[in-house]
């Protein structure tokens, strides 16, 4: 299964309107989801820090390495993610 990473931080309102993506993707997909979320706070890491701070709130896909930058709306972030294993 494919790993998405979500670069955030505490207190990003932008963040959070990426959790209400999430939740309205899982909510409309349910059955279909092809991806493991791992959320990660960008202040645990000095390195993602200082590449991700301005760039927040960032998705990764590991599998391939790409990535999904702010700004972005639910069209793009639901065709963006993972179709399949």
């Amino acid at each position: 299964m494919q790993k998405i990473i979500f670069y955030t931080t505490f207190g990003c309102h932008l963040c959070e309107k990426v959790e209400q993506m999430f939740s309205q993707y899982f909510y409309e997909n349910s059955k279909q989801i092809f991806f493991q979320l791992e959320v990660f706070d960008i202040i645990d890491n000095e390195k993602i820090l200082h590449k991700y701070k301005t760039a927040i709130p960032v998705l990764k896909n590991t599998k391939n390495s790409s990535e999904l930058c702010w700004p972005f709306e639910y069209s793009e972030f639901a065709k963006w993610l993972p179709k399949t294993e």
